[in-house]
């Protein structure tokens, strides 16, 4: 008779040590830093499980309990954060099957991202005192890069030439999801960078005084901004992305090609900007017509 071989066992706190030493070498800080913190939640309600005993109750207890404390979109990413962790511990063959692969997340409510109005996007520019800040701030409207792609952002990951802005990963740097694209470079953005070009010793497109801007102190320069115009308290530099995003889409761009400028893996994330185009609905349904008498 074949015996069917069990999967090793594994204390929680073992297969995470193991993960994290793994994770580190593909994965940027901030992701990191997300699995520490969602692991340290596991234990602290849980404690030092075995893999093998980790089953759907430990998925519902979870998101029941963080839901008292957290918003259910956090709570959300912290449950595909265990799951894709337990995944890699399937695909290690240290647990038969993973017990959060089909288990259903919080629902959500359904939100509006929020971002800046042309016209206090343009009190913002006029009240920045740091000229580097405002083109850092610019150059973030009008590209959708998140923040530590603009930080970690090298010349060489710049084609002046054929205007094209590359976001990849290198040894210091992890984009997120280890993917890698292309942003192509508007006239403003080429007229930014064309100005910048040879007048710093660093690497980075984007230093103060030859050294790589700290993503921690834009954002608090730009909050300190934001309060100081009485703008939405909920604008953050994250929001420019937004901003992006939800202009092009008021000017008429589909939300397939925002999908590929954002770089989201699919276009479910996308849609929350689909509710800004309802008057190209229009035209849309117009393209069915029929002649009546």
């Amino acid at each position: 008779l074949l015996l069917t071989q069990k999967p090793p066992s594994r204390t929680f706190n073992q297969f995470t040590q193991e993960f994290l030493s793994y994770a580190r070498g593909i994965y940027s800080p901030g992701t990191i830093s997300i699995y520490q913190t969602v692991f340290q939640h596991f234990r602290n309600q849980f404690g030092d499980v075995l893999l093998s005993s980790v089953t759907a109750f430990h998925f519902d207890k979870y998101k029941t309990e963080r839901l008292k404390t957290i918003a259910p979109a956090t709570v959300n990413i912290e449950l595909r954060t265990l799951r894709a962790a337990f995944h890699t511990a399937v695909r290690w063959k240290l647990m038969e099957n993973n017990p959060f692969a089909k288990q259903k997340l919080a629902p959500l409510p359904e939100t509006i991202p929020t971002f800046f109005r042309k016209e206090d996007f343009q009190n913002l520019l006029s009240v920045i005192e740091e000229k580097w800040l405002k083109e850092v701030i610019l150059f973030a409207v009008l590209t959708g890069m998140r923040r530590g792609e603009i930080v970690n952002l090298r010349w060489c990951d710049v084609d002046m030439e054929r205007r094209f802005l590359f976001i990849q990963s290198n040894s210091n740097f992890k984009t997120k999801h280890g993917k890698r694209r292309t942003i192509p470079m508007s006239n403003t953005v080429f007229y930014i960078l064309q100005k910048r070009f040879g007048k710093s010793q660093s690497e980075y497109v984007f230093s103060l005084n030859d050294r790589q801007i700290y993503s921690d102190w834009i954002s608090a320069k730009l909050k300190k901004y934001v309060r100081k115009l009485r703008l939405n308290d909920k604008l953050h530099f994250h929001s420019l992305r937004h901003t992006f995003a939800s202009w092009l889409v008021q000017d008429g761009a589909s939300i397939y090609e925002v999908q590929k400028l954002l770089g989201h893996s699919s276009i479910s994330v996308t849609q929350i900007y689909s509710h800004l185009q309802p008057e190209q609905m229009h035209n849309t349904v117009n393209k069915i017509s029929f002649a009546l008498n």
